[in-house]
């Protein structure tokens, strides 16, 4: 078996013996929930999108960059798809 980077991401696994055998793994967005309801935090500053904080290999936490108030939790997965 062999594989190839995609540059979205993805991941192609290829037969060895059959290149018409493919299994495509692609990383998605398995949840969101968001803590406050507008694109700014309490203190005024604008959420950012370096305010991601990988806190596991699955789960992401969105959090304001001057105060690190958490404004919400993504979960991360995978799609398997032939």
């Amino acid at each position: 078996m062999r594989e190839a980077q995609r540059r979205d991401g993805s991941v192609i696994l290829f037969d060895e013996d059959n290149d018409q055998d493919v299994v495509t793994v692609e990383p998605c967005v398995t949840a969101f929930i968001p803590i406050s309801g507008n694109a700014c935090c309490a203190c005024g500053e604008p959420l950012q999108s370096w305010g991601w904080r990988c806190v596991a290999a699955d789960y992401v936490e969105l959090e304001c960059s001057r105060c690190h108030r958490v404004h919400g939790h993504l979960r991360l997965g995978t799609n398997v798809y032939r």
